[in-house]
Parts: C-alpha cells; structure tokens; sequence
C-alpha cells in the first residue's frame, strides 16, 4: 500500500507539473519535430499519440467498471445491513480503479466491519459477495466493455485479458488491450474499420 501510494503521490505531481507547463512542453517538442532529426520525433510522437489513445479507451472502461461494482457492492451491503453505504461505495469505486488488486484490498475493511456485525457469517457472505463481483467483472464486463470500446471480438479480448495478466500481473489488465492496439496500428490493421465491413456484410 505505501508503495502504490508513493506512486499515485508522483503520478499526481507529474501530471501537476506537466499541467503547469503545458504550453512549454508543446513549443520544445514543436522545435524538435523541426530540428536535425525531426523525422524521429515525427514518428515517435505519431505513435505515442496511438497508444495515449488506446490507454484512454481502458482507463475510461475501468472508470465503468468501477461505478458498476460500486453500485452493485453498495446493494449487496444493504441486504447485508450494513452501515455508511455512502462511505462504503465511494471506497469500492476508488479501489475499483486498481484491476484485481483493489477488489481483494477491499476485503479488509469490509471483513472487519461484517465481523464486528455477524462474526463468521458476514464475514463468509462478504467474501462471496466479493468472488461473485469479481467473477463478473473478469469474466463479462471487462472483455464486453474492452470490446466495444476497441472495436475487438470479445474472444479476442478476453484472451489479451488473460495473457496480459498472466505475464504482467495487474499492469496486464491495464497494458495489454493498448499493446495489442498499439501492434495493430504499426502493422497496418484498423480494428474499427475491419468491425464496419462486417457488420456492412451482415445487414447486406
């Protein structure tokens, strides 16, 4: 925790400063797009703009995510009786931004109020509350909303899901739809484009 704390604490300050300065920035990468050896930067700003792009898309799918489960933890603890649902969802929504781990870091408070409610059998019916959620949001909303978003079959989708976080833990999650996206576009494939014909020959 007090690492990704460490880390959310200079991603902050970073994007503060880059805010600051923003307009500076813009005029240095202007001026090396026009010296010596502009056609690296062209190349190298083209493709990073591909993958911010793609990154979006998955952060802005996480953000969906994250409300869904909120909302659907938020009734669960109702039924459960619990207290502070307010309180309760808005910690499941900001945990709910950290693929996987925030789910089962969620746990911890919420297994020490279920204890402090019910003793064993809250706590067991939080923890399958959990399993259930985390289940959805694996195995149906993450590829469904992974896949409308980057135009990929949701087979696809769901195998880049699994690889990714086989290989790269939770950064899979996050990485693995804008690299897939990233190696489309460097050879040639528009995902968008390929989805549009087929869905022109079906209704044909």
């Amino acid at each position: 925790m007090g690492k990704v704390s460490a880390q959310v604490f200079l991603a902050l300050l970073l994007s503060l400063f880059f805010l600051l300065e923003k307009s500076r920035i813009h005029r240095l990468f202007v001026q090396l797009e026009q010296s010596r050896l502009g056609w690296f930067f062209k190349e190298a700003g083209y493709l990073g703009r591909k993958f911010v792009n793609s990154f979006g898309k998955v952060i802005e799918v996480q953000f969906i995510i994250a409300f869904v489960n909120s909302i659907l933890s938020v009734i669960a603890l109702w039924v459960l009786g619990f207290p502070n649902l307010l309180a309760l969802g808005v910690m499941v929504f900001l945990l709910g931004l950290v693929p996987v781990l925030g789910v089962f870091v969620s746990l911890i408070p919420l297994c020490t109020i279920a204890y402090s409610l019910g003793g064993g059998v809250k706590v067991l019916s939080v923890l399958i509350m959990v399993v259930v959620l985390h289940a959805l949001e694996s195995y149906v909303l993450n590829p469904k909303l992974m896949s409308s978003k980057t135009n990929l079959p949701t087979f696809i989708t769901f195998i880049i899901l699994v690889f990714g976080e086989h290989f790269l833990g939770v950064w899979g999650l996050i990485l693995g739809i804008p690299i897939f996206i990233f190696f489309l576009d460097l050879v040639g494939v528009d995902s968008a484009q390929q989805l549009s014909k087929k869905e022109e020959t079906g209704t044909k």
